[in-house]
């Protein structure tokens, strides 16, 4: 079942998802490069983000876009799969967690498109979401000039809050980290890479997803250098307590 708005189509041995006001660019993209990565890393004006693979800030139908290709994480699969899967693209799982997520109130960016190609039992696929003008976490504390002062406590307020209403929502992300968390203008906090979360109950899985996004902070420390204090954390610890719900 596709969100309203969205609509699907046969692509050879695969097929395409796309938001109605982003379909015809992305039937065009392609039909002339064959797969939506290929057209996004083609583009004169792209922008290239680094993480798990390249990734490509381009327009896709006038609208600012963010295209991936869907490459596999962890230390044993990654080298014998690369970008192969099993199953149902991926993007299915973050489209439905996108639309959750933000009928909750929780800030991620909208899935816009994906796209498929099956070879024999496995597929390749490629993703595009809405593209949010910010930084994630690390990129933010541990860039040369990190934020300082009153905007720095905002962002760790703004973080603390995304947290707790996910939490609230009895919603968890098991791969809460700081690369996960994008922050934009002075105080709007995001969620990213969403297909991975899920519903739970109680507060013993909220605690333990607190404990990997420490574990998280104190990685970073220790291959960039103290940065995130320990009085960083406490001040996101506090803001996600005054930030429950009466």
């Amino acid at each position: 079942m596709l969100p309203p708005g969205y609509e699907a189509w046969s692509l050879g041995t695969g097929g395409s998802v796309a938001r109605s006001d982003v379909a015809a660019a992305v039937r065009a993209a392609l039909e002339s490069h064959g797969t939506l990565y290929a057209w996004a890393g083609a583009q004169s004006d792209r922008v290239t983000f680094a993480g798990r693979g390249e990734a490509y800030g381009v327009r896709l139908g006038g609208v600012p876009a963010v295209v991936r290709h869907a490459r596999r994480g962890g230390y044993v699969i990654a080298p014998l799969l690369g970008d192969r899967f099993l199953g149902t693209p991926r993007f299915f799982r973050e489209l439905r967690w996108s639309q959750r997520l933000s009928d909750a109130g929780i800030l991620t960016p909208r899935v816009l498109a994906g796209a498929w190609q099956r070879t024999g039992p496995v597929h390749r696929a490629d993703v595009a979401t809405g593209r949010v003008d910010g930084s994630d976490l690390a990129t933010l504390f541990f860039a040369a000039t990190p934020p300082q002062g009153e905007h720095r406590r905002a962002i760790l307020v703004a973080v603390a809050r995304l947290v707790r209403r996910m939490h609230d929502a009895g919603i968890v992300h098991p791969d809460l980290q700081l690369r996960n968390v994008l922050v934009s203008g002075a105080s709007a906090a995001y969620l990213l890479d969403v297909d991975t979360c899920r519903l739970t109950s109680g507060e013993g899985a909220a605690r333990r997803n607190l404990r990997r996004f420490r574990r998280s902070w104190s990685k970073w420390n220790r291959e960039r250098g103290e940065r995130l204090t320990a009085g960083d954390w406490c001040a996101f610890e506090a803001a996600y307590a005054a930030a429950r719900p009466a």
